[in-house]
């Protein structure tokens, strides 16, 4: 056996002693004081969490994000309300809830961040690290921008009247109202005879060719041209944002702080973060579905379209979004785990923060669809009619605040609310990147504040692009490509991994070590067969929707009576093709964290995989087991029987 490759983690056998150490201590160590860890080979020291509730808020934290406000409550009510949640609830028992388990499982046995961890697995599987690492990095350098919008906005709601106000921003709003109520006068809209009189005819005309967007949508308005300061395509430089470059600076700030000390400080920072949103979102419930025509919101919200279920949409829909709420393939979760003790319930953590997540997802989806249901009550603008991402939050929501008494103190609430989301989510995931860069030792002589510090302001230069005046269209660059395949083919590899390079059974011995208890075999069989299958189908047809035609990102056009370039749209925005530079940054985008894996596998191939390939699937139907039996081996040991790859029984 190579010395040099760690056994101390092989457990293919549970000892007397263990068994007895698993009994005296059957939920880990005391959760007032989780203690020192070991790691690696010997008694080397390795940061822990000061109390198991931290890993639990910062796991929690770093799983709800913004997505659980502005995507899931648009994707539901988008594919059939009520019916979205049963292929949700389909995909959070084959992929989210097996994959959460994986990722803690792993990281809490082997005590690495990803990195290291699945070179531990096996060294070809190496790459899964280095693109978990940069996968990490490529979200942080976007998703901080959204919490740089929040925070322009949380900080242009400490007025009398919010800025988007429609009579504030708008010079022309009176006279574009007294034309509103002129044309209501005449007649009602269902006198047909009234409106074909010449005098209607010529009223409604003005009405409709008032040449002026801010009157028909102050919000939309407001983000583009005032937040945005957007400019008329990607390859229009237009002008600096100074003010969101200001906020994304202090957005840094505040994400460095969280990170500085590692776990020593986010592990604090955690108990306000992960919390204070529940709080808001509290408050914000019990006002939303006190208002009048709330109860029509939430009907919308969840009203069952059963038909739809025969569309495959809602079905990816579904599976992409359990995937990404839960943060699964950054290496956070591996990273957050591995600071815990060896002898720790892991499976009941998983089983805890997955379903505050859905849940969450579901709450949040009531409190916005009540507060839209108030707004289709007082304007008639149906419920239904709600954005995704940004345009839920920073235009369908923020017109809807508009209409509610104190409407700068629920601006306030909403948005800070929003900022705690996104900064444990971004911090959370800087902290996975920064520790397997610490153990690549790539400066080796560098403090870890330092480097944060280091790593903090490359990204904070590269992320002035998206403050820019194309800056809204370079975030969608990162946004549509940079995580969604890398991510599905990372954790495609780590089902793989696992279950057929490392052994089903081994890894089952481990969390059996940890727990006391072995894995349900569901969950066995998910690792082995159902999730890589459904990831593998998942990212078949992802692909193959995207290549069906060229990539394109959302151009802001404005209105038809007052176009902002070309003809306008009622939408205001129409899709462009992107130029063929931005296609080349789009592909490499997606390679660089992609590439890592094929290129470690090729790299450190084992040289003894044709006796691992016929150990694997020629030698009987135990191996397609989901817990293969143990074979004799001479000494009267066990060794498990998916060791693809390897010599028997070492990591």
């Amino acid at each position: 056996m190579d010395p040099s490759v760690r056994d101390d983690k092989s457990t293919d056998i549970l000892t007397h002693k263990s068994k007895e150490d698993l009994s005296r201590e059957p939920n880990g160590k005391s959760s007032t004081d989780i203690g020192k860890a070991e790691s690696g080979e010997g008694k080397e020291q390795r940061e822990t969490w000061g109390h198991k509730a931290e890993f639990i808020l910062a796991t929690v934290g770093l799983a709800v994000g913004l997505g659980n406000v502005w995507r899931f409550p648009y994707l539901c009510q988008k594919n059939g309300g009520g019916a979205f949640l049963i292929p949700y609830a389909i995909f959070m028992l084959i992929e989210g809830l097996p994959l959460f388990f994986l990722e803690l499982s792993i990281g809490q046995r082997m005590r690495k961040s990803a990195i290291r961890c699945w070179q531990d697995v096996h060294p070809a599987l190496f790459g899964i690290g280095v693109s978990c690492l940069m996968v990490s990095l490529m979200l942080c350098l976007y998703y901080v921008v959204v919490i740089a919008w929040c925070c322009y906005y949380f900080f242009i709601s400490f007025t009398k009247t919010l800025p988007w106000e429609h009579d504030k921003l708008c010079t022309n709003y009176n006279e574009f109202t007294n034309i509103k109520k002129t044309l209501d006068s005449m007649c009602s809209t269902s006198n047909k005879t009234c409106q074909s009189t010449p005098e209607y005819q010529k009223v409604n005309k003005s009405y409709h060719n008032f040449p002026d967007c801010c009157v028909r949508d102050p919000p939309q308005y407001y983000f583009y041209h005032h937040a945005m300061q957007i400019s008329k395509d990607i390859e229009d430089l237009g002008s600096f944002n100074g003010k969101l470059a200001g906020c994304l600076v202090f957005a840094w700030v505040i994400t460095y702080l969280c990170v500085v000390k590692g776990i020593k400080s986010s592990g604090k920072v955690v108990y306000f973060t992960a919390t204070f949103p529940y709080v808001i979102l509290i408050i914000l419930f019990f006002r939303g579905v006190t208002l009048e025509g709330a109860g029509n919101g939430v009907k919308a919200f969840f009203k069952p379209d059963w038909s739809l279920l025969n569309n495959a949409n809602i079905w990816k829909d579904a599976a992409t979004q359990m995937f990404f709420t839960l943060s699964l393939g950054f290496g956070a979760l591996i990273a957050f785990s591995s600071y815990m003790p060896v002898h720790n319930q892991v499976m009941r953590d998983a089983y805890t923060v997955v379903f505050i997540n859905c849940g969450t997802s579901v709450f949040a989806g009531i409190v916005v669809f009540s507060i839209l249901g108030y707004r289709e009550h007082i304007t008639g603008i149906p419920a239904t009619e709600v954005g995704s991402g940004p345009g839920l939050a920073f235009m369908t929501f923020s017109d809807a605040i508009l209409l509610m008494d104190v409407s700068p103190l629920w601006a306030i609430l909403f948005f800070f609310m929003l900022i705690l989301l996104g900064i444990d989510s971004e911090f959370g995931t800087l902290e996975a990147a920064i520790g397997p860069i610490m153990e690549l030792k790539i400066f080796p002589n560098m403090r870890k504040e330092l480097l944060t510090l280091l790593i903090a302001v490359i990204l904070f230069v590269i992320g002035l692009c998206m403050v820019s005046g194309p800056g809204f269209y370079i975030f969608q660059m990162f946004d549509d490509y940079s995580v969604t395949i890398p991510l599905l083919v990372i954790a495609l590899f780590q089902c793989i991994g696992v279950a057929w390079v490392y052994g089903n059974d081994r890894f089952a011995d481990d969390i059996e070590f940890m727990t006391g208890k072995r894995p349900w075999i569901g969950w066995m069989i998910c690792w082995k067969y159902i999730s890589p299958l459904a990831l593998f189908v998942v990212l078949v047809a992802l692909i193959a929707q995207q290549s069906q035609s060229a990539p394109t990102y959302s151009k802001f056009v404005g209105c038809k009576q007052d176009p902002y370039s070309g003809a306008g749209s009622d939408k205001w925005t129409v899709r462009e093709d992107y130029p063929d530079w931005a296609v080349f940054v789009l592909v490499m985008i997606v390679l660089v964290s992609t590439l890592p894996i094929l290129i470690w596998l090729i790299k450190d191939w084992p040289k003894n995989w044709r006796q691992g390939f016929h150990k694997m699937f020629c030698t009987g139907v135990n191996n397609y087991l989901p817990d293969p039996k143990k074979e004799e081996i001479p000494g009267g040991a066990n060794k498990g029987s998916s060791n693809f790859g390897m010599e028997g029984g070492k990591l």
